[in-house]
């Protein structure tokens, strides 16, 4: 009971003064303070939230907070007032990047307190919303009036603008904020990237100005943004020092280029006065703030630029009234950039409002300047190399009359030359192609040669021992005899079975099969291939649908059998050879099933290759074209064969695929 009473005895000694404030009324879209903030100034900084509620010394301001550079904490007070269709999640968001500390104390209608804190000197993952400037998020109850209160400090420009918005429209326009100074930072980067570029390609002094002039800029705009402490987390202490740092720096670097581009001849010794104590101010301004001195370096800085901003602009007036004409630029160019300057600094330091105008000059003033900036250079060197051009022209004229014959007959010769080693690309394209195909038949005869001188001397050999023992022995039994007489068939048997694969692979090395194509009834075409086999070792099974199939029947007889032939040597004794015909989307296949030992894995995408034989099929005789031309005939008739199982979980499967006529 303690509690909430002493919430009610606080919130009737606060109500006085709360009860001519206006509140801002809230629905669903964004909705600004200007008109509704109120300012409590804390020079010692003493004060707490309740204090600073009880106290009488609020005062309205018209529009956003503008404090300039200031040692005293600010407070600034807002009602806020929800209806029923008002969203409940809203978010508080400052414009200032650069506050050190901020604190926001809700007082609901319950007389609750609720504190939130944010700011540099805060580490990045902790403040409550994860954005570029303070933000804070915001429940808030219907028909229900709200007491915010803003505690700030800071050793930037105290120049502060209060919004309220939905968390979802804040979702979406944080987006587009973020895309927004991602083109504009790369607007920068790009001009930074060409200017360094123009720079290295001319080793023009005015670009190495301009360049160290954009690139200030970057840094004041990045830092200034709060962006770069987003993204790197960086401390206050360093992110402040380079800001200040920066600041300084454009103000030697500034003038110094402003002078170059006004091209000034007169005011001599007042130049180089002006130069020396911009390059003092600059130098105290950046030592005081790197030894912490913030806000008095800074705003000698800001004041500083201001002055010399007048006395440039009073300079290129004079010299526009003495007709020099780089003054009409000047005053058109930098004018723009200055007008921004200008706006922004004193705006900083607290002689006009921060409103959006005066919160993006800067920005908006900068872009305009190094856009036309950019324009300029471009045009005065293209004009000193049309100057250098015309100053060529003659030479050159001189020196074409004398040239032309000489490149007339250096093309002719380039031309001759090219063709010439056209040619001899050519030829040497050609004979490596020779090369290559003379190497192939020569490793293909060695090795015809040597299969043939190996298959050939068994059966030849048997023949003439079996011929040797009938003629030495003419006498012998005829049982012995016709033993011989089988061995000399056999031996003539297989020395006819290699010239037929010698003779079938000649025939299939050439085109001259696909010419003889014909249809042919399915049924009748099987049974010419396997009429001849013994029923006891093969198998024959006709799955297929197809009535007809146009091909070379003499050429799909050989690649059936020697399918078969492969079969019947690799398959145990008592095993069955299997043949099937079956339907596979618009292909008839041809397979051939044996039981037998499985295929080495890396032999199976050899089987196929011109007079390879596996180590299988060394105890077989052969001459290792069978596969082969299985794959030839296949390839004639627009097909292919498969190796579908090795063997070593499933029975040996080759698949001869052949295209059906649709």
């Amino acid at each position: 009971m303690i509690r909430p009473l002493r919430y009610l005895m606080m919130l009737c000694l606060i109500w006085p003064c709360l009860a001519w404030a206006d509140t801002v009324q809230l629905d669903t879209q964004p909705q600004g303070t200007n008109g509704f903030l109120e300012r409590l100034d804390d020079p010692q900084g003493n004060l707490d939230a309740q204090a600073a509620l009880a106290s009488n010394a609020w005062r309205s301001i018209p529009g956003a907070l503008n404090a300039g550079f200031t040692h005293d904490v600010i407070w600034l007070r807002l009602q806020v007032r929800a209806g029923q269709a008002t969203p409940p999640t809203w978010v508080l968001k400052l414009s200032n990047a650069l506050l050190d500390d901020v604190q926001l104390y809700s007082l609901k209608h319950d007389g609750e307190l609720y504190r939130l804190r944010s700011g540099e000197e805060l580490e990045r993952p902790l403040w409550p919303m994860k954005y570029r400037a303070p933000a804070f998020p915001l429940v808030l109850e219907a028909d229900q009036t709200q007491v915010l209160l803003l505690r700030l400090i800071s050793k930037n420009a105290m120049s502060v603008s209060v919004n309220l918005m939905p968390e979802t429209i804040f979702s979406e326009r944080s987006r587009v904020e973020y895309l927004a100074y991602g083109l504009y930072f790369g607007v920068y980067l790009a001009l930074i990237i060409f200017h360094l570029l123009f720079w290295r390609m001319t080793a023009a002094p005015e670009s190495g100005w301009y360049l160290l002039f954009v690139s200030c800029c970057l840094l004041i705009e990045s830092l200034s943004s709060g962006l770069v402490q987003q993204l790197t987390d960086i401390p206050v202490a360093i992110s402040d020092r380079l800001l200040g740092c920066g600041l300084a720096a454009s103000l030697p670097i500034g003038l110094i280029f402003a002078l170059r581009q006004l091209r000034v001849t007169s005011f001599g010794h007042f130049r180089k006065v002006l130069k020396g104590i911009s390059l003092l101010i600059a130098t105290l301004g950046a030592g005081a703030i790197l030894v912490g001195h913030y806000q008095f370096g800074a705003p000698l800085v800001q004041t500083s630029s201001l002055l010399t901003i007048v006395i440039l602009v009073a300079m290129a007036m004079v010299l526009l009234f003495r007709g020099h004409r780089p003054a009409r630029f000047f005053l058109l160019v930098f004018g723009v950039y200055y007008a921004g300057v200008l706006m922004a600094f004193l705006r900083n330091l607290g002689l006009v409002p921060a409103s959006f105008i005066t919160d993006n000059s800067l920005a908006i003033g900068t872009l305009l300047h190094m856009v036309l900036m950019s324009m300029r250079i471009i045009h005065h060197y293209r004009q000193l190399e049309d100057e250098k051009r015309l100053a060529q022209a003659d030479f050159k004229e001189l020196l074409q009359s004398h040239n032309v014959r000489l490149e007339q007959q250096i093309t002719e010769r380039t031309l001759e030359l090219r063709e010439e080693i056209s040619q001899r690309t050519l030829l040497e394209a050609e004979l490596r192609e020779a090369l290559l195909q003379e190497q192939s038949m020569r490793e293909e005869q060695r090795e015809f040669v040597a299969m043939v001188s190996h298959e050939f001397r068994t059966p030849l050999a048997i023949i003439g021992t079996s011929a040797q023992q009938i003629a030495r022995n003419l006498s012998a039994s005829p049982e012995r005899n016709e033993q011989r007489c089988q061995n000399i068939r056999d031996a003539s048997t297989r020395l006819l079975s290699l010239v037929d694969d010698y003779l079938n692979n000649d025939r299939v090395e050439g085109t001259a099969a696909i010419a003889r194509r014909a249809e042919h009834a399915l049924e009748p075409l099987l049974e010419r291939i396997t009429s001849d086999l013994p029923s006891e070792r093969f198998s024959v099974s006709n799955l297929s649908r197809v009535q007809t199939l146009r091909c070379d029947d003499g050429l799909l007889k050989i690649a059936v059998r020697n399918l078969l032939a492969n079969a019947d040597r690799h398959a145990p004794e008592g095993s069955t050879v299997q043949l099937i015909l079956d339907d596979n989307a618009g292909f008839l296949d041809i397979q051939v099933v044996n039981e037998g030992p499985a295929i080495p894995a890396d032999q199976a995408e050899q089987l196929f290759q011109k007079y390879f034989r596996g180590s299988q099929a060394q105890q077989h005789p052969g001459a290792g074209l069978g596969l082969h031309l299985v794959k030839r005939i296949a390839e004639l008739h627009d097909g292919e064969i498969y190796l579908d199982s090795r063997g070593d979980s499933a029975p040996i499967r080759f698949r001869l695929s052949l295209p059906v006529a649709a």
